[in-house]
């Protein structure tokens, strides 16, 4: 039995990954003119997505993309994470 990482946790700062997708929601697809943010948000698209539900989605194991299950957890500037 050889050991392998399944799943993991990323902590980020929410003012990080909300500049994050501040910086993409707008890029467009050159071939179809609509949003990329639409394709990388899942069942929500570009009209409903947030930066929690834009991570959930690029981390979530079902959805062809990501190669293992990862929580993103979004910590406010004053939590200090896990201990």
């Amino acid at each position: 039995g050889k050991l392998a990482v399944l799943e993991y946790r990323v902590f980020y700062r929410r003012r990080y990954a909300e500049a994050a997708f501040t910086s993409c929601r707008d890029v467009q697809l050159p071939a179809t003119g609509g949003l990329a943010i639409a394709t990388m948000c899942g069942r929500y698209g570009a009209e409903l997505c947030t930066a929690q539900r834009w991570l959930d989605f690029q981390g979530d194991k079902n959805n062809g993309l990501a190669p293992l299950q990862i929580q993103f957890l979004l910590l406010e500037d004053g939590d200090a994470g896990p201990g």
